[in-house]
């Protein structure tokens, strides 16, 4: 059996109204950047509210004009662990809304919103070196094997969208996949794991379709030009 073909998700993280990420003198206008990712071939866009993830504001209206502006389904993530955000967030259009790590605390309350709403729910697991933590707080919410087996036990026969897994230690450093580490994930979650993290060669694409996983959100290395995203989607086609 040939392994699947991967979701390429490029990410646009936006704090202060501008896209975070860019080098070179590049425009920082997120519509810019984030049309320039549809143009090269991107089906999903992760859009992330950096201003709301560190408790500093949000840019949501923002966000929501960018929604409604691109012609991709959008996965709109940052900040979203209580019921006003979480509403506010769906309100936008997103096809998908990302659960921030903090929501974990009460995964009876993230089981409600999956029962509904079903697939425009995912659920975000920040992992460094085994821990769950929550990187706008600094908070470690417990080993991650444990907080899954509490969330599948209150999900019970119900599913996200995705679960976003992102390996925190080695988020935005090109450092490469921690093959092993998303391995497991799958094994525990099943094949709807959008991973993140350490993406550094097309050779960690490669590696992490064969481990399972359906997505990838892909940002400095494709903001760093490690490689292009029409070579991205080729590798992983």
């Amino acid at each position: 059996m040939s392994a699947p073909v991967l979701t390429l998700l490029p990410a646009v993280d936006v704090t202060g109204g501008r896209a975070a990420q860019v080098v070179d003198g590049g425009s920082d206008d997120p519509l810019t950047v984030a049309r320039r990712w549809v143009d090269q071939g991107a089906r999903w866009v992760h859009l992330v509210d950096l201003d709301r993830a560190y408790r500093r504001g949000s840019d949501l209206k923002l966000l929501t004009g960018l929604v409604a502006a691109l012609p991709v389904p959008v996965q709109l993530s940052g900040g979203l662990d209580d019921p006003s955000s979480v509403e506010a967030a769906l309100a936008s259009g997103a096809r998908r809304v990302n659960l921030a790590v903090t929501a974990l605390r009460d995964p009876a309350w993230v089981a409600e919103l999956v029962r509904e709403h079903a697939d425009r729910i995912a659920i975000g697991i920040d992992v460094v070196h085994g821990e769950v933590v929550a990187r706008g707080s600094g908070e470690t919410l417990g080993p991650w094997e444990l907080l899954v087996d509490r969330l599948l036990d209150a999900l019970g026969a119900h599913s996200p969208g995705a679960y976003v897994v992102a390996d925190a230690s080695r988020d935005g450093r090109r450092t490469g996949v921690d093959r092993a580490l998303f391995a497991t994930v799958v094994g525990r979650l099943g094949p709807s794991v959008v991973a993140s993290g350490g993406v550094s060669t097309l050779e960690d694409l490669r590696a992490l379709r064969e481990v399972g996983v359906s997505g990838v959100v892909l940002g400095a290395a494709l903001y760093h030009g490690a490689f292009t995203l029409a070579d991205a989607l080729e590798a992983v086609r």
